[in-house]
């Protein structure tokens, strides 16, 4: 009886995971000394508050570190002590690190699917349900993460912090988070062309009054906000196009998170 709850509370942890907004990169910390090795977290959740999860649950189709020295990528799975021996920070300056997992299928009521449509500010799908009399239809959709995390090793800075890394779906910052001072601009790019009316997440914690603010991006895919240099940021976004295969699934969504931090 004991086997069979643990096995019902694995599963409900791994339904409630899966159901889970944001998923972001988030290391112990962002500044780094040279010759440091750091222990990097994956974390799922809402609010950016979440779980640390495993990194062997995910197919990774792309993991690449991006250093002032060059390019270190694997694929395949992940697990804690490759991460350990692929995360040595020897060169002094910005460095980049980027995430995409392959494709993962959920399937929702009709009802839950017409509200996450609306809370990720997909509108454009939303619009397409309502014009096709589908809003009552369960919502069939794959998945998958695209995912940056940006550290300051030393004092030295570089142009890593806006490398377009090749996923489809890119976050990228116009001025680097580590020397800007007063307001940011990221743009927003799916297969390199700019997403206009985007909705874009400013979330900041680590602060007396953590919280997040929205923007819709401009005809360029460029959002500008306020900026301190205080407590950790994740900005995010989702982006939602048909599915290539019916028969598989009715929508592919692409959900992008670029991190930085000042601890």
């Amino acid at each position: 009886m004991k086997k069979i709850s643990i096995l019902l509370s694995l599963i409900l942890l791994s339904s409630l995971l899966a159901m889970a907004h944001e998923f972001w990169l988030e290391p112990q910390k962002f500044l780094l000394t040279v010759g440091e090795k750091l222990h990097l977290k994956i974390f799922v959740g809402e609010g950016f508050m979440g779980e640390e999860i495993d990194f062997s649950r995910f197919k990774v189709a792309k993991y690449t570190h991006y250093t002032p020295d060059g390019e270190k990528n694997t694929n395949g799975s992940l697990n804690e002590q490759q991460l350990n021996d692929f995360l040595k920070f020897d060169t002094e300056g910005n460095h980049l690190i980027a995430l995409n997992n392959t494709n993962k299928h959920i399937e929702l009521e009709a009802d839950k699917f017409n509200d996450y449509l609306k809370e990720e500010g997909l509108d454009n799908v939303l619009a397409w349900r309502k014009d096709h009399n589908a809003l009552d239809k369960k919502g069939r959709e794959m998945y998958q993460r695209c995912v940056k995390t940006l550290l300051q090793v030393g004092n030295k800075h570089n142009e890593i912090y806006r490398r377009n890394t090749g996923m489809r779906l890119e976050l990228i910052p116009q001025q680097n988070p580590y020397t800007a001072t007063e307001s940011l601009t990221f743009q927003v790019l799916f297969d390199n062309k700019p997403v206009e009316n985007a909705l874009v997440l400013i979330w900041q914690k680590g602060i007396e009054k953590p919280g997040v603010r929205k923007l819709r991006t401009d005809k360029s895919g460029k959002v500008t906000f306020s900026f301190e240099q205080k407590g950790i940021f994740m900005i995010s976004t989702v982006y939602m196009i048909p599915h290539t295969n019916p028969e598989e699934a009715d929508w592919q969504s692409y959900w992008g998170s670029y991190t930085f931090g000042f601890k």
